[in-house]
């Protein structure tokens, strides 16, 4: 088999190269002009005009958006040179929306130039791995954005380079050559975009941990000294427009990125969350643009790629470096394109090709260790005694779970809305959940949303929608599914701190009114959710709620009066309410979990550890929590199952978007709070389906994480 492996991997380099093609030849004519294809478009034109009059010395004075550097848009002139000259495109402000009127015989030849940037960074990736280059080849939001006239082909294909030779240079015993290459591909990606050069700092930080483990950091200085020294020069020489006034230009340059981000009126009004690169690698272009993607295999392939962080980091750290570095700059950087995440579309990858490896072995494991299960012997009698026992639980799990479930499941394969409630009603929607629709039009030429007045079967065709729904930026949130996942990692966390803390408060010898205090603490569980829901909204209520008389009343520097302002979403502080409210609901049932693990665990191990020296850190870090962990961890899975469908305190607040559970019945609901989507049924039970999927999925994974299943073993 050796003897073919070599054929078979430039087989498959081949296969994935010509994937990429072919989807990016298929982007480059049928994506819609975006937004900056004209600015880019007309730096193009001018740099054509520069090269047609053999103008040299206009290199130097032109550069249109000089908030970045013109390499990129030099090579969109010289794609356009074969196309006739054109009057430039009209110049427009950065808050005007996209030019439909570009001369195709300009854009054509701009955009094929960065769809083979793409394809040759796709090539270069297969040689490394062709799972990961396949990957990346149908990734839609690198195809659209390495397919239109826009910066983030060139710097793409650079930055990767500039990693692979200096991976090359690991390898070898003299550096010096693919040190050099690596530096000056890092100078073409500064020449290209400057964001891209984040990659620098994941290669300075793995040269660095490679330096201090051989004790050669004296050598380490000198080298990156070199290197930077070199990237710098070719940035500058690629540059032509900072060499009439390197410091001047530059700084100008770097300063207006600054302000875009924080005072531009389109990022404003965008209005995106902090976590919005997370929506952007959980949604992707298929939604945005019907026929030009086969399918929308972003969210999957970030799904795998979580699965494969561990795996990528133990094969090469770098990519994990590159990842996590890119991702943390984009978090605090202020403004959230969308292709700004194709910065990190090439690391990703290569965890996703991790990740279904991992997930293919632990499969074969599986199948490998069911036979060699043992088979306890089937005593029919035993089962006949159980019967009676079994049956009224069977019949309430068939009754209240199992029918609601198989209904939903059933719904959510029709067009069920409210224009075919009547019909529904009157019998239509159970022949059309099992696929006999009674009308003879066919489901393709359904439109969504649906206003069919009679139920057809559709098939699973509610759940690409759906799963675009969810996933991407809506009427009134940006990402519900990653909002609903943040929301539950962020209130459990602190529900469990607030929790612990408090029971170990309570634990302590000497506290007294101890059963008197964990009442009290008792008493927010004890409070419906919908009352306490709205008992607080009363409180945050913006104009008559408690916080704002008191603020009418006793001016603004009250304590908490900066929470005043909550409901302006860029204030961000919304979140922060909804997260004191779900703290006070939610920690007393962590602190009774804790309390009572903490009585479980034998006082002779603290007796043990105060012999040995330990201070109360020590006893907490090494003792008392892995102990507690057992107990700890199935009431975190508990919380964690309903902070994920968490329904009453967001729509005590008015916020119809926030989780899953939320989305589902204002998008089933016809009246009430009014969604512009109200009165989708089967919409709803898509939702709903999908909600159950990933929860399954997520207590699967946690449970397997941290052993909840275990139980407790030293009772």
């Amino acid at each position: 088999m050796n003897r073919f492996r070599t054929p078979f991997r430039i087989l498959a380099i081949l296969v994935v190269a010509a994937l990429a093609w072919g989807l990016r030849a298929r982007a480059v004519t049928r994506l819609p002009i975006d937004f900056d294809e004209d600015d880019y478009l007309r730096a193009g034109q001018e740099f054509s005009h520069l090269i047609r009059t053999s103008d040299w010395r206009g290199f130097l004075e032109t550069n249109y958006r000089p908030e970045h550097p013109p390499l990129a848009k030099i090579i969109f002139g010289v794609s356009i040179l074969s196309a006739p000259e054109k009057p430039l495109t009209p110049d427009a402000s950065t808050t005007a929306s996209p030019n439909q009127y570009l001369p195709r015989d300009l854009v054509k030849p701009a955009r094929t130039v960065n769809a083979w940037f793409g394809i040759l960074t796709v090539a270069l990736l297969s040689l490394v791995n062709p799972l990961g280059g396949l990957f990346l080849a149908v990734h839609t939001f690198t195809i659209k954005y390495v397919s239109q006239i826009m910066l983030e082909a060139l710097p793409a294909l650079t930055s990767l380079i500039t990693v692979l030779a200096y991976l090359q240079s690991k390898k070898q015993k003299s550096k010096t050559g693919w040190l050099a290459v690596s530096s000056i591909f890092l100078g073409l990606t500064a020449a290209s975009k400057y964001l891209y050069c984040v990659i620098a700092i994941a290669i300075l930080v793995d040269w660095f941990l490679d330096a201090k483990r051989s004790n050669d950091l004296s050598r380490y200085y000198r080298h990156i000294l070199v290197w930077g020294i070199l990237a710098l020069v070719i940035f500058f020489a690629a540059d032509p427009y900072l060499w009439a006034d390197p410091i001047g230009r530059l700084k100008e340059s770097v300063f207006y990125h600054a302000g875009y981000s924080s005072g531009a009126t389109e990022v404003q009004s965008a209005g995106f969350p902090t976590w919005q690169p997370f929506v952007w690698l959980s949604f992707a272009a298929y939604w945005w643009h019907d026929g030009v993607f086969p399918f929308p295999f972003d969210p999957f392939i970030t799904i795998l790629a979580i699965v494969g962080l561990k795996r990528l980091w133990s094969k090469e750290r770098l990519y994990m470096l590159w990842l996590g570095i890119d991702l943390l700059f984009l978090l605090f950087w202020p403004t959230k394109w969308p292709q700004y995440i194709i910065t990190l579309t090439v690391p990703l990858s290569l965890a996703a090709a991790e990740g279904l490896k991992l997930t293919w072995d632990n499969l074969l494991a599986w199948r490998k260790n069911r036979k060699n299960v043992v088979h306890i012997p089937y005593k029919k009698s035993e089962t006949v005694r159980a019967l009676p026992w079994l049956i009224p639980g069977l019949i309430a799990f068939a009754v209240l779970t199992l029918f609601p479930l198989l209904f939903q499941l059933g719904v959510s394969f029709t067009d069920f809305s409210v224009a075919s409630l009547r019909d529904g009603l009157q019998g239509g929607l159970w022949p059309a959940m099992f696929g006999a629709s009674h009308i003879q039009s066919p489901a393709s030429s359904l439109e969504f949303p649906f206003r069919q007045t009679q139920v057809n079967f559709i098939g699973p065709a509610n759940y690409l929608p759906a799963l675009g729904y969810i996933t991407g930026p809506s009427f009134y949130s940006s990402g519900i599914l990653i909002f609903n996942i943040l929301w539950t990692v962020l209130s459990v966390s602190l529900q469990t701190t607030l929790g612990l803390g408090v029971a170990l408060l309570l634990w302590q010898r000497g506290v007294r009114l101890g059963k008197f205090w964990q009442l009290l603490f008792i008493l927010p569980w004890a409070i419906p959710e919908m009352i306490g829901a709205a008992m607080w909204f009363n409180v945050f209520q913006w104009d008559w709620g408690w916080l704002d008389l008191a603020i009418q009343k006793y001016g603004p520097n009250i304590p908490f009066a900066f929470l005043s302002a909550w409901w302006d979403s860029a204030s961000g502080l919304w979140i922060v309410i909804y997260l004191i409210v779900a703290l006070w609901y939610g920690f007393p049932f962590m602190m009774l979990a804790a309390s009572a693990g903490l009585k479980l665990i034998p006082q002779d191990v603290y007796d043990a550890a105060a012999i040995d020296g330990a201070d109360r850190w020590q006893m907490f870090r090494h003792v008392t929590w892995p102990l507690l962990t057992p107990l700890l961890m199935p009431a975190i899975i508990i919380r964690g199952i309903f902070a994920f469908n968490q329904f009453y305190l967001f729509q005590a607040f008015y916020d119809l978007e926030a989780t899953l559970a939320t989305t589902s019945y204002n998008v089933f609901n016809t009246g009430g709070l009014g969604h512009p989507l109200g009165g989708q049924f089967s919409l709803s039970a898509a939702i709903n389906i999908l909600a159950v999927i990933l929860l399954i999925g997520f207590v699967i994974i946690f449970n397997r994480w941290s052993k909840a299943g275990e139980g407790v073993t030293y009772a």
